[in-house]
């Protein structure tokens, strides 16, 4: 009976919760990693990967996260493919966030998935209601987090941009089962992928100067 009464009038949590949680529990302490992941148990895999991208959404690269922070998204990417339980090196659950990184960070991913939970709704079931369809989100979150961590130097922006929210929205679609927010979040990864391959292929010159033209394009025409 008690099931019966809290089931229709407990919402779903959600994910801006756990962040709100997290926040509060740092109370402007540096908090580790292992930390943060305990307080998103229950919730699986998909919101370890969404806290851990959060960082990336700056258009500037962070420096010394995306390194580690990119193996422990892709860890977390493999295992969900894998359906395995969750898990990370000690080395990754030892390292401690700044609380005036963690705050910036999760205040900033609150107001954003705050927005975003309110499109959310199950939709697309062919990108998320299948064991393939699991396989297929956990190794675009592998690659989304590989173009994340590679050492790209300035002046070249959205490098941690682009593939941090393509993780966000795998992760996101998920767990409220919204194949559209997946679709979208494969669309980031393809883009980034060819953005990183387009630096490569160009060079540091060729393509800073094209980031100068179309810098200087936009200007004139606003």
């Amino acid at each position: 009976m008690d099931r019966m009464i809290e089931s229709p009038s407990t919402p779903p949590p959600r994910v801006s919760d756990d962040l709100r949680r997290i926040l509060s529990y740092a109370d402007g302490n540096p908090m580790g990693v292992a930390a943060i992941l305990a307080h998103t148990r229950g919730r699986g895999l998909q919101t370890m990967v969404i806290i851990l991208a959060l960082p990336f959404l700056s258009p500037v690269a962070i420096p010394g996260l995306s390194m580690p922070f990119g193996v422990a998204i892709a860890i977390c990417g493999l295992r969900i493919a894998m359906r395995h339980e969750p898990w990370l090196p000690g080395f990754l659950l030892r390292r401690e966030i700044p609380f005036a990184v963690l705050d910036k960070t999760l205040r900033f991913g609150i107001a954003i998935q705050t927005r975003l939970e309110k499109l959310l709704c199950a939709r697309w079931p062919i990108f998320v209601a299948s064991q393939p369809a699991t396989m297929v989100c956990g190794f675009g979150i592998v690659v989304s987090a590989f173009l994340l961590s590679l050492p790209i130097p300035p002046p070249f922006p959205l490098t941690n941009t682009l593939p941090g929210f393509a993780i966000i929205f795998i992760a996101l679609g998920m767990l409220e089962r919204d194949g559209l927010v997946i679709a979208l979040g494969y669309t980031l990864c393809l883009l980034s992928a060819l953005y990183v391959t387009g630096i490569i292929l160009l060079g540091g010159a060729g393509a800073a100067g094209i980031w100068h033209w179309l810098s200087g394009f936009a200007g004139s025409s606003g």
